[in-house]
């Protein structure tokens, strides 16, 4: 068997981290962010401060927000995440990766009835790892919104 000529391989990447943005959006709507190990790498730097302020220093630290912010006692309900217009630059292991991002947020609780949608574009920078490809940095930016984001912004702690 011969080794993928250089295109090939590309390619295949490119394939592979489209399936991991998929799987992103499959993570967070199920809610089982304990998941994001498929996504992300523990070390994973999440810069959210143009949208809500945070910049989440490692995985464990975007679980735990999303946990208050969209978990079960949230006043996020349902949600629907879709990413799109996917441009990526292969580099050997590493990469970066652009997508663009449309998400919906059913209100719960306080927000019973209510819908924010969002959408905006994720800038990724990814590496290969023995687990398969896996972001190592994300910057997350809104380009429109609409709806009462502060459904998101629970504070009060998950349950157990």
């Amino acid at each position: 068997m011969t080794a993928p000529c250089n295109a090939t391989q590309t390619l295949w990447d490119k394939h592979l981290i489209e399936q991991v943005y998929f799987r992103y959006c499959e993570v967070i709507d199920s809610k089982d962010f304990n998941r994001l190990d498929e996504v992300f790498i523990p070390e994973a730097v999440g810069d959210y401060r143009s949208a809500n302020g945070h910049l989440d220093p490692n995985l464990a630290s975007l679980v735990a927000r999303l946990k208050v912010g969209m978990g079960p006692q949230s006043d996020c309900g349902a949600t629907h995440h879709n990413v799109l217009n996917i441009r990526l630059e292969i580099d050997g292991d590493r990469a970066v990766g652009r997508a663009n991002f449309h998400a919906m947020h059913r209100g719960a609780n306080g927000h019973d009835g209510a819908l924010y949608v969002c959408g905006g574009q994720y800038d990724d920078q990814w590496v290969r790892t023995p687990d398969g490809w896996r972001i190592a940095h994300r910057s997350y930016r809104y380009a429109v919104t609409d709806g009462p984001a502060t459904m998101l912004r629970a504070t009060r702690p998950p349950l157990a």
